[in-house]
Formats: structure tokens, sequence, C-alpha cells
């Protein structure tokens, strides 16, 4: 069981929570269908992958962005990195980071998670909405409610708007996730090779639950936490 609350890790001014969310998040989501995609076969590189491209949205984002993690005995076992409305998109990383990304991804790679986020912003909703950019958890900790417990610090950010939240994901198994817990199927999408869905809670016109259009569709779990 969890035995500590979730933690918003700016209000903590501990910087070393969010590098800890990074190395999270990175494990997290080594083996997703994306991931795979972009950056092969070898989980080594992937998890080597994934700390350089997260490190611009997980370590510079504060101000910026919406953060939770939830601890286990002080150590971070899963958060979230979310945009309030009018967040989205955020400024494009400064020079350095991106160097830093080109290092431990490789162009072409760093290629195709642009191609990657170009075709995702064309079918980004133009109303008011919490984005949800990633949430994750800990391999070992996946199926134990953290994801759960993430989701309710971030739905009762949206409801004081009150205002819809919208997220990607590449997982079946996490579009179940998602659905189980209000939120409906809006969009199928193949990027580069790879099924993709967008899923909304509270959109205007949208039906959510089990039962909307789309979510038995899709086996109605986001990318992030079976």
């Amino acid at each position: 069981m969890i035995d500590e609350s979730v933690v918003d890790p700016d209000g903590t001014g501990d910087r070393r929570l969010r590098r800890s969310l990074l190395e999270v998040l990175a494990r997290a989501f080594r083996d997703n269908p994306m991931n795979v995609a972009i950056h092969g076969p070898r989980p080594a590189q992937r998890l080597r992958a994934n700390r350089a491209g997260l490190r611009a949205l997980v370590l510079d984002s504060a101000g910026l962005a919406t953060s939770r993690v939830v601890l286990h005995e002080g150590r971070v076992v899963g958060g979230f990195v979310a945009l309030a409305p009018g967040r989205y998109p955020l400024p494009a990383p400064r020079l350095a980071r991106q160097l830093s990304c080109w290092l431990g991804q490789g162009a072409r790679a760093m290629d195709r998670w642009s191609r990657v986020t170009n075709d995702l912003m064309v079918v980004h909703p133009n109303y008011p909405h919490w984005y949800l950019a990633v949430l994750g958890v800990e391999p070992a900790w996946q199926g134990r409610g953290v994801g759960g417990r993430l989701l309710e610090a971030l739905m009762a950010l949206a409801e004081a708007g009150p205002f819809p939240i919208y997220l990607e994901s590449d997982r079946e198994p996490s579009v179940r996730f998602y659905c189980a817990r209000g939120f409906a199927v809006v969009q199928a999408v193949r990027i580069q090779g790879v099924d993709c869905w967008c899923l909304a809670r509270g959109a205007p016109g949208v039906r959510s639950g089990a039962d909307a259009p789309g979510a038995q569709r899709v086996l109605c779990d986001p990318v992030r936490e079976p």
C-alpha cells in the first residue's frame, strides 16, 4: 500500500524529486510501442533515449507545467506532468537541452519524434483543457493503485475549473485504464507505424466512460499504466 500522499515537487522545493521522477518515467515508458518503433529492440538503448527525451519536459518545466509525484518511504514511485489550460504547447527546449537530447537519442530518432509531435498537434483540441503530457508508474509498482491516485489528483485540478482533460496513448492497456475512469476515445490515429489513441474526459459533446463510442473498439488503458 502507498503510505504517503500525492506530493507537489515544486511545492517542496526539492529538485531531487523531479530527477527521481525522470528516472521513473524513463523506465515506465521503456517498452511502449512508439519507443520500440523509434529506438529499436534494445531495452538499455530505449532507457537511455527516454532519459534524454524527457529531461526538458520533467526538469525544465517548473513554473510552466504542473507536476505531482507519489512517494513510498520517501521514494518516487510514480508521477505526472500536465499543462493547465492555455499552456500547450510548451516553448522549445533551450539549445543546450536540445544538444543533450541529440547526444542521447541521435538525429534520426529526434526527427521521428518531431514528426510524432507535429502529427499529434494536428488533432489536438482547440477548446480550453488540461493536457496530460505524461503519467507513469515505476514498473514494479504498476497495478497497485499509484496511477489511480495520480489521476485523481489531476482530475481534482481540472474540476476546479471545471475543464476537460486530454491526452494521447500508444498502449491499449493504458486506454482501458483511462476509459475505466471516465475518459473516452475521441480519435484513433496511426503515427510512425504505431496505433495511437486520443482520449478526453469532460470534453464538449463527448460521452465518457466504458460505454462511449470507440471505447470498446479499442478494448477500452493512456500510455502510462496497465
